[in-house]
């Protein structure tokens, strides 16, 4: 009986006593409409003029790619991971870099798990776009303007907050994909400019280190 008890304990082990750091790569639609509290944030909007947008909607549509690495369970606080990622357009448009920390929960014998989190984020976009409407503005210079307010979102602070989760899937004991949800915004505390944005994607994630 202590044989089969300590052979199960091998084959189910303790993800947060023995879990690794992480890396991942993930590919996200940037601007995605879709809040998981919230369904569509937007409904059914009716058709605007030629040459006018919905604010906070410039950037909708393109993609992003993400690079993330996180650190393994801290003892303290619930287990939080250290996160540091970076999610760059592929668009040209905002790009994000973020520093925070996740909170993970498994089941079904640690196959599928849930995770939460949250981070500080600075990004290379505009806190406001140039007004492409400003009066004696010379013609050339009007347009590239206007061609930056079509294209850009003004996010009124260039520090932002990155709520976010995860469900995770792991595959094996070294790799999992991850199906995830990134916000940002600073929730009006900078300016009232801020539209936010939410992204959705996939991400492939590896586990570094010796697992027992």
């Amino acid at each position: 009986m202590a044989f089969a008890c300590s052979t199960a304990t091998a084959q189910s082990p303790d993800v947060g006593a023995v879990a690794g750091p992480e890396i991942a790569i993930g590919v996200f639609e940037h601007g995605a409409n879709f809040h998981p509290l919230g369904g569509e944030l937007i409904f059914d909007l009716p058709e605007l003029p030629d040459g006018e947008i919905y604010e906070g909607s410039e950037e909708d549509g393109t993609v992003d790619i993400q690079l993330l690495y996180r650190s393994r369970p801290l003892r303290f606080a619930l287990r939080p991971r250290l996160v540091a990622k970076a999610q760059i357009n592929t668009a040209g448009r905002t790009s994000f870099a973020t520093v925070g920390a996740e909170w993970r929960q498994h089941v079904l014998r640690e196959r599928i798990y849930g995770q939460i989190g949250i981070g500080l984020t600075i990004h290379d976009g505009y806190r406001f776009t140039p007004n492409p409407f400003e009066p004696g503005l010379a013609t050339g210079e009007a347009r590239r303007r206007f061609a930056i307010y079509q294209r850009r979102t003004s996010f009124g602070s260039q520090l932002l907050f990155n709520p976010n989760a995860s469900i995770g899937v792991r595959l094996n004991r070294r790799w999992a994909v991850e199906a995830t949800w990134e916000h940002y915004s600073h929730g009006a505390l900078f300016s009232k400019q801020n539209p936010g944005i939410d992204n959705v994607g996939l991400r492939l994630v590896h586990m570094l280190g010796a697992r027992r």
